[in-house]
């Protein structure tokens, strides 16, 4: 944790955006007032420059409080990675959130003064502490709901914002009068019931609910129809038995594919280069792909151990019955045998885990993991519990995994939707193939249009 706000000594929202915007996810900001600087807005044009997807909330009303410049940035830009919402009236938080390195929360606007000038004043916590606190349940739920109570900024939103800041410019005097006069005639703005409430309601948590079940079961279903492609005897490697299930085979293709076609360079984002090159035909993506996975002319010993050892290890492990039974050895061994707890092992401090100077690598989800093993939900189940409930409960699979990744009753710290796809999938690889951030990017770079951050 970090206080920002100390222009004598350097410790100001800059220097906490250079240090997290390198291997962030994607940046979600909420900052009421935003004013475009000398030649450039820093924080967006980073974001494009790093091609880090970045959604930002601003206000909205007859004030003009977004600088218009800053709102003809995102329409001369047109890119689906740079998303502008706007949020009528009751916006004025200062939230920057890099998903996967930190978030600031404090009292800076979108402004050079605020940046570089101004004795502001914040808390910037790192992922590992967002994480510790409970806190990105937080938000989550902060930027779900700045979603459901703002729409999105368009051609004819800016040229209203235009003419209302030429008329308040004209007449300054008159400015109380022009704004009640432009609120009042827009629709959208019309209503200035508070969208506040003390507690999410139920009406909102179960439309989150009702799209994330429809997009899981969308993606589940196409990386079904890969899988079975991939186990006919055409498509298959002589490496691969015909007898492992076809979730584990389509998986384990959409490993190679991801990694060795993708990104064989590290390229971060290369899977949106792919998309955009497939999107119009990912059928002729997908059919080139199974052409080159048959033909076997590439390093499969990732895949191959993955296979035979990793996916019989993790079925039996987290069969039914058996789960509840792990001692804390069989715990740390499934874990570290998970592609998604590994990956999100990897981004977390030594210092967290106790590691010291130890440079990392398997330790780190290796002691996770034993984390992991003492840690109880709030409604009092171990970790094993969980995953148990989640993989073997009763009703929907794509519910429980909501409830245990969203729910805080049921939330355990490091676990969320992409652990608990992955898991799903090696515990019912015949039901319900795994799913992954990987998987979901190895999909998108075939052309199909899903989402990535699960």
């Amino acid at each position: 944790m970090e206080f920002v706000g100390r222009p004598l000594a350097g410790g100001m929202l800059h220097n906490a955006h250079l240090a997290a915007i390198e291997d962030c996810v994607e940046v979600k900001a909420a900052i009421a007032y935003a004013q475009q600087g000398v030649d450039k807005i820093l924080l967006f044009d980073d974001c494009l420059r790093k091609g880090k997807k970045l959604t930002f909330y601003g206000r909205v009303d007859g004030t003009c409080p977004i600088d218009l410049r800053v709102l003809n940035w995102f329409l001369r830009r047109n890119s689906p990675n740079a998303i502008c919402k706007l949020v009528p009236h009751w916006l004025h938080a200062k939230v920057i959130w890099w998903v996967g390195q930190g978030a600031y929360i404090g009292s800076a606007n979108l402004t050079d003064r605020a940046w570089f000038k101004n004795y502001e004043a914040g808390i910037y916590l790192t992922h590992e502490e967002l994480e510790q606190f409970g806190l990105i349940l937080e938000l989550e739920d902060f930027f779900d709901g700045l979603e459901q109570n703002s729409f999105p900024l368009d051609d004819e939103e800016y040229e209203r914002q235009v003419k209302i800041d030429k008329r308040r410019a004209e007449l300054l005097k008159k400015l109380k009068d022009i704004q009640q006069e432009y609120e009042d005639g827009h629709w959208k703005l019309k209503d200035r019931t508070t969208p506040i409430t003390v507690a999410a309601t139920r009406k909102t948590k179960d439309k989150r609910l009702v799209a994330f079940k429809q997009e899981w079961g969308q993606t589940l279903q196409l990386i079904r129809s890969v899988g079975a492609r991939v186990s006919l005897d055409e498509n298959r490697p002589d490496w691969i038995a015909s007898d492992v299930p076809q979730g584990v085979q389509g998986d384990q293709f959409l490993h190679a594919y991801y990694y060795q076609r993708v990104r064989p360079n590290s390229e971060k984002n290369a899977y949106l280069r792919e998309f955009n090159k497939h999107r119009n035909n990912p059928e002729a993506a997908l059919s080139a792909a199974l052409a080159w996975w048959k033909g076997g002319a590439y390093e499969h010993e990732h895949e191959e151990g993955t296979i035979y050892q990793s996916a019989p290890l993790l079925r039996a492990l987290f069969g039914k019955g058996r789960i509840t039974t792990l001692d804390e050895q069989e715990w740390v061994s499934a874990l570290t045998n998970i592609y998604a707890f590994g990956d999100h092992a990897s981004k977390v401090s030594n210092g967290y885990l106790g590691l010291g100077t130890d440079p990392g690598g398997a330790a780190k989800g290796v002691a996770l993991a034993h984390m992991l093993w003492t840690t109880k939900t709030i409604n009092g189940m171990s970790a094993p519990e969980m995953f148990d409930f989640v993989i073997w409960g009763k009703g929907n699979v794509a519910e429980r995994i909501w409830t245990a990744s969203h729910e805080r009753e049921f939330k355990l710290h490091h676990i969320g939707t992409n652990i608990l796809g992955e898991v799903v999938g090696w515990a019912r690889p015949t039901e319900y193939p795994p799913r992954n951030s990987r998987t979901s990017k190895a999909l998108c770079a075939l052309g199909n249009d899903v989402e990535v951050v699960v």
